[in-house]
């Protein structure tokens, strides 16, 4: 074997493994698991900016063909709509677009009624215990979704005219529970603005972040329920930094599951229509 016959075969080795060893990654991050840096503080006091998240990527593979469903209280990936407040991001140096995923809670299902009074989240008619966050922070009392009636009709939904509704919140306004009589009745006699509800459609879910402070997150309070095919997976655990500090400077393990908060399960089964 001469040089230029040795170096052939190094480099046809070198591309094979490197080919392997692509392929091998690519199969585990789209089939078993993968792992999302958290960006930001819309899952404080949960997660901190800056940890990464295992996310078991079968898990969306056997939701995807019926053999699991997403549960409330888990915490997923998530893309949100087209068109949304920060659905496109710029990569970095490079500078070419991309729509980037969000980590949020999932609140309410497909079949669920959900709002928010007051900072506080409905779901199926009850108020949920939320103390894993209120413990820690004070939730700002904003309230979704709001809606405008005059005359007995619809012409205002969370700020905007319903004739100039952004198109990523048209399906929040169609999953709108009709206005109540006596709304309707009130608003022949003057404008009337109250906190609706939302009976999430088939494939929808409602998802919003830990973080509850003004601004603190953007989630389906600003871009309405997401359809099943935006959920790339759940977050079941953290494992990256390893350890950390905690409030007193003193080093702790970090590594830890995320689990369901008590009171999503507690949550009743959907109404019935």
């Amino acid at each position: 074997m001469n040089v230029r016959e040795f170096l052939r075969y190094l480099w046809d080795e070198w591309f094979r493994q490197v080919g392997e060893a692509l392929l091998v990654a690519f199969v585990i991050t789209t089939f078993f698991f993968t792992t999302v840096q958290v960006y930001g503080r819309s899952m404080v006091p949960t997660l901190q900016h800056g940890e990464r998240v295992l996310v078991p990527k079968y898990e969306m593979w056997l939701e995807r063909f019926g053999l699991r469903a997403w549960h409330r209280g888990e915490i997923v990936i998530v893309k949100p709509p087209p068109g949304a407040p920060n659905s496109v991001a710029a990569f970095p140096i490079l500078g070419f677009q991309y729509r980037p995923y969000f980590i949020k809670r999932l609140v309410a299902r497909p079949g669920d009624t959900v709002r928010v009074e007051e900072g506080r989240l409905v779901v199926n008619g009850v108020y949920v215990d939320e103390s894993f966050i209120t413990d820690k922070i004070q939730p700002y009392p904003d309230s979704f979704p709001r809606v405008l009636v005059i005359d007995g009709k619809v012409v205002g939904f969370q700020g905007y005219r319903v004739d100039n509704l952004p198109a990523y919140l048209n399906d929040a306004l169609a999953m709108l529970e009709p206005v109540p009589e006596e709304v309707k009745l009130a608003s022949r006699a003057r404008p009337v603005e109250y906190v609706g509800t939302l009976r999430l459609a088939p494939g929808y879910y409602f998802v919003m972040g830990d973080n509850r402070t003004l601004g603190g997150s953007e989630d389906s309070r600003v871009f309405g329920p997401i359809p099943d095919p935006n959920i790339a997976g759940r977050a079941s655990a953290v494992w990256w930094p390893p350890v950390t500090r905690d409030e007193r400077g003193r080093w702790k393990l970090n590594l830890r599951r995320l689990t369901i908060p008590p009171g999503f399960r507690a949550v009743p089964d959907a109404p019935a229509n």
